[in-house]
């Protein structure tokens, strides 16, 4: 079992909801950060490369819905 910090696990939690935001067409990647509690777009990049293993344009790329 995978043991993580209170902390890490609100982040993740938070880039996973951002993950589904960005999945849209009507929401900026700036504005999923924000929503999601991030205060700073760069640190929500970091983070979302972190956690998902490609930065947040790049996934929206990846899974943008048809």
């Amino acid at each position: 079992m995978l043991t993580r910090s209170p902390i890490e696990h609100v982040i993740r939690v938070r880039v996973l909801k951002a993950a589904e935001w960005l999945r849209r067409d009507d929401i900026r990647v700036t504005e999923a950060a924000f929503d999601c509690g991030f205060a700073d777009s760069n640190y929500f990049s970091r983070q979302f490369r972190q956690v998902m293993g490609v930065s947040p344009r790049e996934y929206r790329i990846q899974h943008r819905r048809k």
